[in-house]
């Protein structure tokens, strides 16, 4: 199963080479988030820019590495929609395979975009003031969870009646999650109820967790909810992926 998953994982990524529009798409989102985020709305977070920068830019990072995940679903969709998968459903291949395919090849152009979200990050003045192992630890823990999440997005692509739809729901989903969160303002600047929803919301201690992997301070408690919400996420969406799936293509 697994190189069976590898094998579907290269198929997803070589069309890449063949279409420079979404290469560059995918390089470039960071650069205006980074710019919308820090440049127009910065002073939000502290009394400088160069504050601003140290604690907006791992909300960013992680903002754009959940936004991502909705192209696993769109793609799983589109696949579905041009008969991709009928041709799997001939193959003797594990039901799992297809699946895990689409999700590793978007782990990897997600790692590609988050590379240039930090070096664009870098040029705007951030700072990585903890050690480049944690620092790696923390985009590790962003990537893992953003796995998880994409096993979501799977099942929504799975089974969503087209690709338009699965875009929709998603975002509705997201948006919520990315800016209902304190990836970018701290929560004690903000009214109570809202407070109290960004204390249980994944995405601030994600957002939390990545900050002090960083820039330092880091508390133990983000790092073990963000693993937990990542099990959870596993094993709710995992399941319900693969039945979706095999009731799809049967």
């Amino acid at each position: 199963m697994i190189s069976q998953s590898l094998t579907l994982t290269w198929r997803s990524l070589v069309p890449l080479k063949n279409s420079p529009g979404q290469l560059l798409a995918m390089l470039i989102q960071p650069v205006f988030m980074i710019v919308i985020f820090v440049y127009l709305f910065g002073g939000a977070a502290g009394g400088d820019r160069a504050e601003a920068v140290q604690y907006m830019l791992p909300g960013v990072l992680v903002q754009v590495a959940l936004m991502a995940t909705i192209g696993t679903g769109m793609n799983l969709a589109t696949d579905i929609g041009n008969g991709v998968f009928d041709r799997f459903r001939t193959m003797p291949i594990a039901r799992m395979a297809p699946l895990a395919g689409r999700i590793l090849a978007d782990l990897c152009t997600m790692t590609v975009t988050l590379a240039m979200a930090v070096l664009v990050g870098y040029l705007v003045g951030f700072r990585v003031t903890t050690s480049p192992l944690e620092a790696l630890a923390g985009l590790g823990l962003v990537l893992l969870f953003t796995m998880a999440l994409s096993w979501a997005s799977a099942w929504i692509g799975v089974i969503a009646k087209s690709v338009t739809a699965m875009q929709g729901i998603s975002t509705a989903v997201l948006l919520p999650l990315t800016f209902g969160s304190s990836a970018f303002i701290p929560a004690t600047d903000l009214p109570g109820w809202l407070t109290a929803w960004m204390s249980v919301n994944p995405v601030s201690h994600l957002a939390a967790a990545l900050r002090g992997f960083t820039v330092g301070g880091l508390d133990a408690a983000d790092v073990w909810i963000t693993l937990g919400w990542t099990a959870a996420l596993l094993a709710v969406f995992v399941p319900l992926a693969l039945r979706a799936y095999n009731r799809r293509v049967r």
